[in-house]
């Protein structure tokens, strides 16, 4: 008996269909036999022994038939011509679909598609947001004359164009400097530039646009933003106000600032989430501009200056994306020519902000999370307005720094961390005259323009009580405490004068500002270290060298005449530290009849019963000499001075 053939050589499914549609019209026997004579090999009519070949040949499978040609579709319906089993019915004809055409898909235009990262054109790379900074810088550079003119009655800042360029020009060096590998990376430029804004924050907007970078940086995860990531970078700066600044902001300055940042957030959270970065951005940017105009309608008729630069950093971002995508640019000199007609005319009666003994205040150190919240508490409780940022490690500790305007600035400087930190404060801005052809500063060269001008000072104190009364004095002041490492040379940059006056209250300063004397001639300016050992002493010399000069001066003879009226000033003083071993007899016998004014600097925790007994002592070696009493606080002895004639 030969060899069984498998069932799916015999018949097809083709086969079993056409069988069953003929049984019900008497053809089942025809249709059988054709397709076994169609798919089986013929036979003759003798039974007759196979070779082996043939017997191989006969063991092999009949090939599968081809798939026969479609069956024409002309009906959208189909009916039934069985009633048993799978095979009674018809393999239903349908209507051909209509082909759509493939429409190109717009570049960009794949936001929710991208959180795995794919196309280069359709990410915001580090080497995207390196060419931002470089741009920012330009910008803030030739809005900062016009940023400064709009700033310049806010309590705040008053000087938001200079304090922006400041802290934006050590962003763009920091960022300038990193490898070309960090142009693949965003996160690390990013980081960056939060580290470096930081280190160089200046003045109220320096602080916001350190807590923007940081907030930014710590939000992104990943090398390159897509559209998805960068437009959840931008909402994150709705965080910024509440974290930076303290509330009696808002009591002094209206929140313009706070507006236009959630006003830009409300424009993008109301699009759909699938936009370029192209809509992103320009919808930002168009937001900001109605934000700062409406905030500035609110305000009445005064705009805010730390708005507009962050209106001025946006359209950074769509002049960066133009140029990257050779689109055609013009974001950045819309909005610098915007804010220069907002610039309030010398004319306009806006309501002037008194700023008689208002310092700012800046402090730099390290504290941890729960100090520095504990310290934005106390800062609130006593009403004291400004800003805070800092960035933590792991364990929450990092390098801080608050700046505050305040015409109490003891007050403040007793709620800081003991002996931490860096404490600066700066003098008022200088009020220029009005008409500065009456002045009595005359120069021999009548073809240079002749104003007066402020010497730079920087004093050196150990006495918070001290403090305010340098700085109104002109000199930017610092407090010293011993055992806290000062890097005074970038603050005397900053002062852009080629003559310094530095004022040591101290051995120990002076020692350390000596130090300084070469590194700051490599930049440029001449430095003077005055002869001074203590904080009396400090502070007659500081009403000296604060006196006005004409700008003509040369720095050669301008530090010449700094140099005299420092001895000149020494001289009219004479000064003591007492205690209670004093002999005070001997202090009696000191003071002359030509001597005019005692000045008692009175230390912390001193014994009042001492400063009865210096008022004692002065009284009788000088009846009639006048006795001033100061509150210090500093932690050594007792200081008092004499001036003489």
């Amino acid at each position: 008996m030969g060899e069984e053939q498998p069932l799916a050589d015999l018949f097809s499914f083709a086969d079993f269909a056409r069988a069953s549609r003929a049984k019900h019209s008497g053809e089942v026997g025809n249709s059988f036999s054709s397709s076994k004579q169609e798919y089986l090999p013929a036979q003759s009519g003798k039974t007759k022994k196979d070779s082996p070949a043939q017997s191989e040949k006969k063991a092999k499978t009949a090939p599968r038939p081809r798939q026969r040609e479609k069956t024409k579709k002309t009906s959208n319906s189909y009916e039934t011509t069985g009633s048993t089993g799978l095979l009674d019915f018809e393999v239903p004809t349908l209507p051909p679909k209509a082909a759509k055409p493939k429409t190109k898909r717009k570049r960009e235009n794949v936001a929710s598609a991208l959180e795995s990262t794919e196309r280069l054109d359709l990410l915001v790379t580090g080497r995207n947001i390196r060419r931002w900074v470089k741009m920012c810088a330009e910008v803030l550079q030739a809005g900062q004359s016009a940023l400064d003119a709009m700033d310049r009655l806010s309590e705040l800042d008053s000087d938001t164009g200079s304090n922006a360029l400041f802290t934006w020009d050590k962003v763009a060096l920091t960022v300038a400097s990193l490898p070309v590998s960090a142009d693949r990376d965003a996160k690390w430029v990013l980081e960056a530039i939060a580290d470096a804004a930081l280190a160089g924050a200046r003045g109220m907007i320096g602080i916001v646009l350190c807590e923007l970078a940081d907030i930014a940086a710590g939000i992104t995860d990943s090398a390159a933003l897509n559209p998805v990531q960068l437009l959840k970078v931008l909402r994150s700066s709705r965080e910024v106000p509440n974290r930076c600044l303290l509330p009696a902001v808002e009591t002094l300055d209206p929140p313009t600032l706070s507006g236009l940042i959630e006003d830009v957030n409300a424009e993008l959270d109301t699009q759909p989430k699938q936009m370029s970065i192209e809509d992103i951005l320009s919808r930002a940017w168009l937001s900001s501009q109605v934000a700062l105009v409406e905030g500035a309608e609110e305000n009445h008729g005064r705009p805010d200056a730390r708005a507009a630069v962050l209106m001025l950093l946006i359209a950074a971002m769509v002049e960066t994306y133009a140029l990257e995508n050779h689109q055609e640019a013009g974001a950045v000199n819309t909005s610098l020519q915007m804010i220069s007609d907002m610039v309030p005319a010398s004319n306009q009666r806006l309501a002037a902000v008194s700023r008689l003994n208002s310092l700012v205040l800046t402090w730099r150190g390290q504290a941890d999370n729960p100090r520095f919240e504990q310290l934005r508490t106390q800062l609130e409780e006593n009403g004291v307005y400004g800003a805070m940022t800092g960035r933590a490690d792991m364990l929450g500790i990092g390098s801080r720094m608050l700046l505050v305007r305040t015409r109490h600035p003891r007050r403040v400087i007793e709620l800081l961390p003991d002996k931490t930190g860096m404490i600066l404060t700066r003098p008022p801005l200088p009020v220029t005259s009005e008409n500065p052809t009456n002045s009595n500063l005359v120069s021999l060269d009548s073809s240079r323009e002749i104003r007066p001008v402020r010497p730079a000072v920087l004093a050196y104190t150990s006495s918070p009580g001290l403090v305010g009364d340098l700085a109104n004095l002109g000199a930017v002041v610092v407090l010293s405490r011993q055992g806290i490492p000062l890097e005074v040379l970038p603050v005397i940059a900053e002062m852009e004068q080629e003559v310094v006056s530095v004022l040591p209250c101290n051995q120990l300063a002076a020692a350390e500002l000596a130090n300084l004397v070469r590194p700051a001639k490599d930049k440029g300016i001449e430095l003077l270290v005055a002869p001074t050992q203590d904080d009396l002493q400090v502070l007659e010399v500081t009403r000296a060298l604060t006196q006005v000069v004409s700008s003509a001066i040369e720095p050669p003879e301008l530090l010449q005449l700094q140099r005299s009226r420092a001895f000149d000033a020494l001289a009219t003083q004479r000064t003591w530290s007492v205690d209670s071993k004093t002999p005070f007899e001997l202090l009696s016998s000191a003071v002359t009849p030509t001597d005019i004014q005692a000045r008692i600097l009175i230390g912390s925790g001193e014994d009042p019963d001492i400063i009865s007994r210096v008022q004692t002592a002065f009284s009788q070696g000088s009846p009639g000499i006048r006795i001033e009493l100061i509150s210090g606080g500093q932690s050594g002895a007792t200081l008092v001075g004499v001036l003489s004639q």
